[in-house]
């Protein structure tokens, strides 16, 4: 059973997200693309991860490496701070969340709201 309307669609494929005047398409957090690369990428550390002797540096690496490639999932162009254009690649995706900490967490925040990956046609109708 589902009661909540999600868009699935947007959960994997992005939603649009407009930070510091650039639009990006954010996926939703926890989507299965990232439960699936998640593993995959612990493997190697979970003797570490499970005795929570992972250091900060392997497990930043990991989530950006997940984030750049599951949930930061496009951009048309964007111009940074300097005026300078990217196209959207996960390389230039990993560049922004690794040294654009701000970016990085708002990024997160969007992705973790529910409301931005509801269905358009259902989020329309009022209750009676």
């Amino acid at each position: 059973m589902k009661i909540t309307p999600i868009n699935d669609k947007a959960e994997t494929e992005g939603a649009e997200f407009v930070y510091r005047g650039n639009k990006f398409l954010v996926a939703r957090a926890g989507n299965a693309n990232f439960k699936k690369l998640f593993r995959k990428l612990l493997k190697p550390y979970k003797e570490e991860f499970d005795n929570d002797q992972m250091s900060e540096e392997e497990s930043n690496s990991i989530m950006v490496e997940c984030f750049a490639k599951t949930i930061l999932v496009g951009w048309d162009k964007i111009v940074d701070r300097d005026g300078k254009e990217y196209e959207y690649s996960y390389k230039n995706a990993k560049a922004l969340l690794t040294d654009d900490k701000d970016a990085y967490t708002a990024i997160s925040k969007f992705s973790e709201n529910i409301n931005n990956y509801l269905d358009e046609d259902i989020k329309k109708v009022k209750p009676e």
